[in-house]
């Protein structure tokens, strides 16, 4: 009776994917509960939001004079450009703010289909309770319900991951095109599949030697298509030639090389570390090192797939040591190389004859130990979700500098420079008033690699150790005539107010505006 029942829901499950519409379900309803505050996470939704609403309109932007003191003010690569097109029926039918918070729960939901989908392409044993180990992930859940193009590039990853696996010549192309539109992080996928190449050799050798009778196909091929799309990509580029210097800059200084440890960049470039990680994300790393041993265990039985989901799942690890904005790719890398590296645990005989030869009561033991752990994490899961949820609600309010943003387009003479006190201000600025320039943002590395001397000037100004000759400098050096200021910079408050020269034109319970009288300095 129970087989009958079991196989009957089988067959309605595979005629109408009732597995799909829960999966689909849980992570909507997931992300839309993360979404519904007031707030954004970060700043830089703000500038996503405005340079969507901008192409909406038609403009492409090729310089960003709204950024004055950066090597972008006369040169822009816009390396999110399809990423903003994407964005576009959401900004123009909604509130773009709320549009972009939409297109997120939209996003991450399909990201999460998308790994749910590869399990079963790959018949893993249990997809659905990797994809709830992959849910309860806290770090993973706060970095994917950011307004960032991160989302859709790891369905991309996924999705070319499928093709070179699958001879899928022309849709790797089409993805690997698309990749380099998407995103300046898109030399990951070539190194993803450089390195399917090297392991389908590393495996053959594996096979031969014990000799076993599994194929395996040379990529060779669909490593040319991806290359291929890459290059067009690159080349059919409304930034090209630009887009080339930009990619070095991007990929190599700020995300390799990484200025954290000589300039402020933001929270996301710098190290997480080790026991902040674990406490983080205690299952994840759990599944990382469980998917290791067994690994190992079974190295001649695992596929050429464990191996390169555990390349990528422990490179990732060691990379959000190093920053922690990787936890986005180490999370589901981890998760997906666990379910391959146990999917061909189980398949072997190995496991099998270390279970048989297991006592009754090594097996009691074995289980209830795994059940202790695995209630006690599943305990956590409401206070991680908690976690998450306060800290989406503790982000910037919608209308976050809105107010002081539309005081400075009213009162003051159009493109002219407003000096702010911190670069991740621009954002929200920029989005309520395109009216102004602004002098850094973004990254504090453009700033930097533009001119290190004002890089130096600006930040010890803002930091208030700068204090002579204070209204000069701003206005003959950084051209501006305007202090922005949040609340936080009490040390540069006190230096204005005591300045005679400074005039305070306005206040709001976020912010402040000085302006530096000329004709009392001449």
């Amino acid at each position: 009776m129970f087989n009958e029942l079991k196989l009957w829901l089988e067959r309605i499950n595979y005629k109408y994917l009732f597995d799909y519409f829960l999966v689909v379900l849980l992570a909507l309803t997931l992300f839309f509960w993360l979404q519904s505050s007031q707030t954004l996470p970060e700043p830089d939704s703000f500038y996503h939001a405005k340079v969507s609403e901008l192409l909406s309109s038609g403009k492409i932007l090729k310089q960003l004079p709204w950024l004055q003191e950066t090597n972008l003010k006369d040169v822009f690569v816009d390396h999110h450009f399809l990423y903003h097109l994407l964005l576009i029926p959401v900004v123009s039918f909604f509130n773009p703010l709320v549009g972009v918070k939409a297109a997120t729960v939209i996003f991450a939901t399909l990201l999460v289909l998308i790994i749910y989908w590869l399990f079963k392409q790959y018949h893993i044993k249990w997809p659905f309770i990797f994809i709830c180990f992959l849910l309860a992930a806290q770090p993973w859940l706060f970095r994917i319900s950011l307004v960032k193009v991160p989302v859709v590039f790891l369905i991309l990853m996924i999705l070319a991951f499928y093709c070179l696996t699958h001879q899928k010549k022309i849709l790797l192309f089409i993805i690997a095109f698309a990749s380099v539109w998407l995103y300046a992080g898109w030399p990951l996928i070539v190194v993803m599949g450089v390195l399917y190449a090297i392991l389908v050799k590393i495996v053959k050798i594996i096979r031969r030697k014990h000799q076993t009778n599994q194929k395996l196909l040379s990529p060779a091929s669909e490593l040319a298509c991806l290359g291929g799309g890459i290059l067009a990509g690159i080349v059919i580029n409304p930034y090209f030639p630009a887009n080339l210097f930009f990619y070095w800059q991007q990929f190599v200084k700020i995300a390799v090389i990484n200025y954290h440890r000589v300039i402020g960049v933001g929270g996301e470039w710098y190290p997480y570390g080790f026991l902040k990680l674990i406490t983080d994300a205690p299952l994840i790393c759990s599944l990382l090192l469980v998917g290791i041993f067994v690994f190992i265990l079974t190295l001649k039985k695992q596929s050429v797939y464990s191996w390169l989901w555990g390349v990528l799942g422990i490179a990732f690890f060691l990379l959000t040591l190093k920053s922690r904005r990787y936890v986005e790719v180490y999370v589901p890398f981890t998760v997906i190389f666990f379910a391959f590296s146990l999917s061909d645990f189980i398949k072997s005989r190995i496991a099998q004859k270390l279970w048989l030869g297991l006592s009754r009561t090594w097996k009691w033991t074995f289980s209830l130990l795994f059940s202790v752990i695995l209630l006690g994490l599943i305990i956590n899961i409401p206070y991680d979700l908690r976690t998450v949820k306060k800290d989406m609600e503790q982000g910037f309010p919608l209308n976050h500098y809105q107010k002081a943003s539309s005081w400075l387009r009213e009162n003051t003479p159009l493109h002219s420079v407003i000096f702010h006190a911190d670069w991740d201000d621009f954002p929200a600025l920029f989005y309520y008033n395109d009216h102004n320039y602004y002098l850094t943002g973004l990254d504090p590395t453009f700033m930097y690699e533009y001119n290190k001397e004002k890089y130096w000037q600006y930040v010890n100004i803002t930091l208030g150790s700068r204090q002579i000759d204070l209204g000069k400098i701003i206005q003959e050096q950084f051209k501006a005539d305007y202090v922005f200021l949040d609340k936080k910079h009490q040390t540069l408050d006190n230096t204005l107010k005591l300045n005679p020269n400074f005039t305070l034109l306005y206040e709001d319970s976020e912010s402040k505006i000085y302006y530096w009288q000329t004709n009392l300095w001449k």
